[in-house]
């Protein structure tokens, strides 16, 4: 089967308010999810889908209250459970200082359910994780290219992230 990327890389912003910003390409659905949680209100959840091609970033927002260690030790938790399938991951830091934007970004090889994860945060007030998933049988070689693409859309994504302060008060 032959795959068709999307041939659209013109970036936007989100098509509604969240507690933070991203560039995402214009050939992208994104979706605000409901909130399943009750422990905070404050959450924020939201997927990205690229229909084309079968893939969608996940992305959950929480608050950091006094729990930022605990955010990045769960995030750190669920990346390396991927790691039972996978045939091996790579981890990178990165840092955008002037907005405030530090943290991990994953990429796995071989059978794994997701090729891409990240965590975001500014170390006090807000932290975000993203998970790419392909819905499809995780075949790494006929997946190349879309892993490709969609890698270098979150590194986009990443290099683009702005926090809304305004949002630190939702309910």
């Amino acid at each position: 089967m032959r795959i068709g990327l999307p041939a659209q890389l013109e970036y936007a912003d989100l098509p509604f308010e969240a507690p933070f910003d991203v560039k995402i390409n214009a050939e992208a659905k994104a979706i605000e999810k409901e909130v399943l949680s009750d422990a905070n209100t404050q959450e924020f959840w939201m997927d990205l889908a690229y229909p084309s091609i079968l893939s969608t970033v996940q992305f959950t927002y929480k608050p950091v209250t006094e729990n930022l260690e605990e955010l990045v030790r769960d995030a750190q938790q669920l990346a390396y459970k991927h790691t039972v399938k996978a045939s091996g991951m790579r981890e990178q830091f990165f840092a955008y200082p002037e907005e405030r934007v530090y943290g991990l970004y994953y990429e796995f090889s071989g059978a794994s359910a997701t090729t891409t994860q990240f965590y975001a945060t500014d170390s006090s007030r807000h932290f975000v994780r993203g998970v790419l998933y392909h819905y499809s049988t995780p075949n790494a070689d006929s997946l190349a290219p879309v892993t490709q693409f969609m890698r270098e859309e979150i590194l986009k994504m990443i290099g683009t992230l702005q926090w809304n302060e305004s949002e630190e008060s939702r309910d």
